[in-house]
């Protein structure tokens, strides 16, 4: 399935139980509301306990984006382990970069979106 994915996306991977995901998620959510339309976002829960902290996680944080819950750990293979990791994926399915740990601001984001996908936000 990941291969198939195609952008401009950035796929955000995520955990209900990670600090330095709850602190950067406001980044995300405000980030979200000036990008819908322009660059596809997408988040992947992984290594969570019970699907239900995740869904809670998604409610209590506004996250109106797509988001997958990672049952099986399926995707530790393609994704590694450790959260956060914000993938960023070109229009032909490339991973043009991979920032390990957390985004600390919104103009973050929107500066290695436009970087690394050149989608001006």
């Amino acid at each position: 399935i990941l291969q198939s994915l195609r952008g401009p996306m950035i796929i955000n991977v995520w955990g209900s139980w990670c600090t330095s995901c709850l602190a950067e998620m406001p980044e995300f959510v405000s980030f979200y509301s000036k990008a819908k339309g322009k660059v596809q976002l997408v988040g992947i829960a992984v290594e969570e306990k019970d699907p239900l902290d995740s869904q809670k996680f998604i409610e209590s944080h506004g996250m109106t984006w797509p988001n997958f819950y990672d049952r099986d750990n399926k995707t530790r293979g393609y994704f590694g382990m450790g959260v956060p990791v914000t993938w960023f994926i070109d229009a032909k399915g490339a991973v043009k970069f991979k920032k390990i740990g957390i985004v600390k601001s919104e103009s973050e984001l929107i500066a290695l979106t436009e970087k690394h996908l050149g989608v001006k936000i």
